[in-house]
């Protein structure tokens, strides 16, 4: 006999034999062969079940982590302004930086009118004073007759 297999010997009940003969197995090494296949498998099946239960546990970990990311990422972009609403709001903007500049040349402008009024009246005033001397060095009772212009 080789080391590559084993001899066995194994005793089962009639019943049992002639429900594995009538199962279509007419080889008792066939069927004992077939049955410690089906255990090996079954014996897989339940490692791989144990494995496929952590990895349908990390999938469904990671689902739920997903699902949480994807809620607040909708709520950021509802949060999130509307970007026509932005391009108006900025056109909006530019129009009143250009109006404010406006305002403010206007400003400038009015302040430079009012310094060249102030000064139009300074002058008046001094002129105004200079005849009210001229007025009081003439000699007063020594008035010109009416028809005399000049």
């Amino acid at each position: 006999m080789s080391d590559t297999k084993r001899k066995i010997c194994v005793w089962v009940s009639n019943d049992m034999y002639n429900n594995v003969v009538n199962a279509g197995y007419d080889s008792p090494t066939v069927a004992v062969i077939k049955g410690f296949e089906l255990l090996i498998g079954e014996a897989e099946h339940r490692q791989n079940t144990g494995n496929w239960e952590q990895v349908a546990a990390q999938i469904t970990a990671e689902n739920k982590d997903l699902k949480t990311e994807l809620q607040k990422l909708n709520i950021s972009l509802q949060e999130a302004p509307d970007p026509k609403e932005l391009i108006e709001l900025r056109v909006r903007s530019e129009e009143l930086e250009k109006h404010n500049s406006t305002l403010k040349e206007e400003l400038d402008k009015a302040s430079q009118d009012k310094e060249d009024l102030k000064e139009t009246h300074k002058n008046y005033m001094i002129q105004v004073q200079t005849l009210i001397n001229q007025k009081a060095i003439e000699a007063p009772g020594a008035k010109k007759k009416w028809w005399q212009f000049w």
